[in-house]
């Protein structure tokens, strides 16, 4: 992706936000991917077109999909625009998204997220200590292609305010932008990551506040 591509599609992304359905209406799976060819559909107007005779529930489905995607190659973008970040030269590689300092051990798959809803009652045990999260997240998340053990960067965004203004939080760009600019000049084979079998991961939270106020944690 090149800036003016990003920036028209960031732009987009925000413009759609109160479009996009707050649940998926169906567990994210490869047989429901299979309806459509959604990763060759890149504007919101040509995914309508190709759900257009689908339920509505797939269509939902679909909608949330796309976007969330396309949040995710947002991303990534911003954190490649890092001097020490580079993308998989390979793209259909599905064993990492980017690539710290040169180093093959500081490899991630980059998901954004939310915090499940099981752990929502004890928030701050989870902003203390993620690792329950990370475990949940890599044993009962998804049913796709990508559902194998690889170093994972979670994207955690949460609203103290209402559920849906996840949605926002994934938007936020600008403050993504300086966000993953400290993130890159922080890790280091060193840095204290969460081990999983035989792969580790991190976490990154970033919150919308009461106060409308948005912030950040890392660990």
């Amino acid at each position: 992706m090149k800036y003016p591509e990003y920036l028209q599609l960031s732009s987009d992304l925000q413009q759609l936000l109160k479009t996009i359905p707050l649940h998926w209406g169906a567990i994210q799976n490869d047989g429901m991917d299979c309806k459509i060819k959604m990763f060759q559909i890149h504007s919101f107007a040509d995914l309508e077109i190709q759900i257009q005779n689908l339920s509505e529930e797939d269509k939902n489905y679909f909608r949330r999909r796309w976007f969330l995607w396309k949040c995710a190659q947002c991303d990534e973008y911003l954190f490649c625009a890092n001097e020490n970040v580079a993308p998989n030269p390979n793209a259909k590689d599905q064993g990492y998204d980017i690539e710290f300092n040169g180093n093959p051990a500081l490899r991630f798959d980059v998901k954004g997220t939310v915090i499940p809803k099981k752990f929502r009652d004890n928030i701050d045990a989870v902003i203390q200590d993620p690792t329950e999260m990370v475990r949940f997240f890599y044993e009962k998340q998804s049913c796709g292609v990508r559902d194998h053990v690889q170093n994972r960067l979670f994207i955690v965004h949460h609203s103290f305010r209402s559920p849906e203004r996840e949605m926002v939080l994934r938007c936020h760009w600008d403050y993504k932008q300086q966000l993953y600019q400290e993130y890159a000049s922080r890790i280091s084979p060193t840095s204290n990551f969460i081990p999983y079998q035989n792969v580790k991961a991190d976490v990154v939270l970033l919150f919308e506040n009461l106060d409308k106020s948005i912030s950040h944690k890392f660990f």
